[in-house]
């Protein structure tokens, strides 16, 4: 039942995205990528090795073909895609050796080409690989049409929208592994190895965890060697990806037992982070969302610090398009997916850092996590 309605999911997107073409005046698109979800949206496959390429021909009429680089992965890949011609490259300039093959068989060596190489985070095609293609298709005409897929990925479908509970479910489980080693002497790479460990037992394809043990003096990275000492505040965004989309929560702990005033700034971010998704309703701007955080920081009598950022879009892809900042005006509409998560700090004192993944759903907001609403 599942596999039909993905098979209606990508019809639907084909014929959206052939409208696009048309009212673009594109006479098709290439889409190219690896770790990012551009090559995945379209197609099914997400070629998730380190070094691993995708590349989708997708006309404006007619079936797309794709391409990847590791011949080794194709059953994978005819697997997963709903794509039925697909072929390995071997080679990432045999990538565009072959796509340059493809555009001429259908006759548009001359043609308007959409490139989709990257979203609002990274563009994964390089120029050795942009130069070949206009050496091999010098009368082709490349234009910019990342922003056919950044506009499109804004909304999830219902479908979409239970793949990410899922994942938060997942993600959830995973962040209860801090509370059996959150003990002085265990070092930041013991927790991180906890909360990865679960998530991955649990089914998730990919697990991203940063913490920091000193979260009164400095922000979130990657895990270090030092151990972790009573009375720390221990700061970590747990990141994981189930069916195919990740989710994201921001967490606080203490080693110990908290001080009142760790208590109140944990209260303090939690309200608002609870003001964050009061104003991420339908209409409102991601511009809106942030004001209302740092209002209730300010309420609280602390003076913001969102040195972790307020939050972002996610889904297929850690981050996704809009930004939550004073900067994004990008209008909320049903179907947005949203991490909102705020943070306080005061120096030598106290900090936290709280939020999680929310659905927007016409008449409401549908927060996905478990988000403690104290220390225990």
């Amino acid at each position: 039942m599942e596999d039909k309605i993905m098979d209606q999911m990508f019809k639907k997107r084909k014929g959206n995205l052939q409208k696009a073409l048309l009212s673009e005046n594109l006479d098709a698109l290439l889409v190219y990528g690896g770790q990012r979800g551009h090559v995945r949206y379209i197609s099914g496959y997400h070629p998730n090795y380190s070094a691993n390429l995708g590349m989708v021909f997708f006309p404006r009429i007619g079936n797309p073909t794709m391409i990847i680089r590791f011949p080794f992965d194709l059953d994978r890949a005819r697997r997963e895609s709903w794509i039925t011609d697909i072929d390995a490259g071997g080679d990432v300039m045999e990538l565009a050796l072959r796509a340059a093959l493809i555009i001429r068989k259908n006759n548009l060596a001359d043609g308007r080409i959409g490139l989709v190489t990257g979203d609002q985070v990274i563009n994964e095609m390089s120029y050795d690989v942009y130069n070949r293609l206009k050496q091999e298709l010098p009368d082709a005409n490349f234009v910019d049409a990342g922003y056919l897929f950044d506009q499109a990925r804004l909304f999830k479908s219902d479908l979409e929208f239970e793949n990410l509970r899922r994942s938060a479910k997942v993600v959830d489980q995973g962040t209860e592994a801090v509370r059996e080693i959150l003990q002085p002497g265990r070092s930041e790479y013991e927790i991180v190895a906890a909360v990865e460990g679960q998530m991955r037992a649990l089914g998730a394809g990919m697990s991203l965890v940063s913490i920091t043990s000193k979260g009164t003096s400095e922000s979130i990275g990657p895990p270090k060697a030092r151990l972790l000492e009573l009375g720390d505040t221990v700061l970590m965004a747990i990141a994981a990806k189930k069916s195919g989309y990740t989710t994201q929560v921001a967490r606080t702990f203490v080693v110990g037992t908290p001080n009142k005033a760790q208590i109140e700034i944990y209260q303090a971010t939690l309200g608002a982070y609870m003001a964050g998704i009061s104003a991420a309703k339908v209409g409102n701007q991601s511009s809106d969302i942030a004001t209302a955080i740092q209002d209730a920081v300010k309420s609280q009598g602390y003076k913001p610090n969102f040195d972790h950022d307020m939050g972002h879009g996610i889904g297929i892809d850690l981050p996704e398009a809009p930004k939550i900042n004073f900067n994004d005006h990008t209008i909320i509409k049903p179907g947005f997916v949203l991490v909102i998560h705020p943070s306080i700090r005061v120096p030598s004192i106290g900090s936290a850092f709280v939020g999680g993944t929310v659905l927007v759903h016409p008449d409401h907001i549908e927060a996905i996590h478990q988000i403690p609403t104290s220390f225990e």
